[in-house]
């Protein structure tokens, strides 16, 4: 009965303690209370500039975007001075290709994140196109026209469209504001995520 009744009164005891060290939490750090480390004994600060910046590199993933694009490019060889009818070559190629854009999150540094009681100031590093390439299903030859002595076609034309296509769909997807969507998709991910830190304003420089 009375080891029953020991056990009780330490349970009591034990609550009243983390009680009071909560209360006491609270009063220093109100709604920014720390998650705590109880394995080492530290304490884990999860709105400090350097937990917020990990935080926000784990998004790298929701900061980009991608895009499918298409081109038609038309590629001539000439021979000299001897007609195009004659030894000529003409391609036109439809090509299609996707292009992602983004950000890289891994590029942040503590400098570029100020934590201030609720408001933080994120300084993020210029959205750009992380990569490209032609769809090899979708991209095909619409049409080729060789001169009337051209017996065999010049791969190489074919390869230069390509090239050209490839740089084509960049091109687009930058004047159609591919980097500019990047950017918004990088703001919307981390103004979720620092608000989710409970942080009342997030401003972007």
């Amino acid at each position: 009965m009375v080891g029953t009744l020991g056990r009780a009164l330490s349970v009591i005891v034990l609550a009243i303690c983390l009680s009071v060290v909560l209360s006491v939490g609270l009063v220093l750090y109100g709604g920014a209370l720390p998650l705590v480390g109880w394995a080492f004994g530290e304490r884990v600060e999860t709105r400090s500039s350097p937990a917020v910046v990990e935080g926000i590199q784990d998004l790298n993933q929701l900061a980009t975007v991608q895009w499918t694009m298409s081109t038609v490019v038309t590629q001539e060889a000439e021979q000299g001075l001897v007609p195009r009818f004659l030894r000529g070559e003409s391609i036109l190629l439809i090509a299609v290709g996707d292009v992602q854009a983004g950000i890289d999150l891994d590029e942040l540094g503590e400098e570029d994140v100020n934590v201030e009681d609720d408001t933080v100031t994120v300084r993020l590093p210029e959205p750009q196109i992380l990569f490209s390439n032609l769809n090899e299903e979708e991209t095909r030859i619409y049409d080729r026209d060789r001169g009337l002595l051209t017996i065999r076609g010049d791969d190489e034309l074919i390869e230069e469209s390509r090239r050209v296509a490839s740089t084509g769909i960049v091109e687009s997807s930058e004047e159609s504001g591919i980097l500019e969507q990047a950017e918004q998709n990088a703001e919307d991910s981390i103004r979720t995520f620092l608000t989710s830190l409970e942080f009342e304003e997030v401003i972007f420089e």
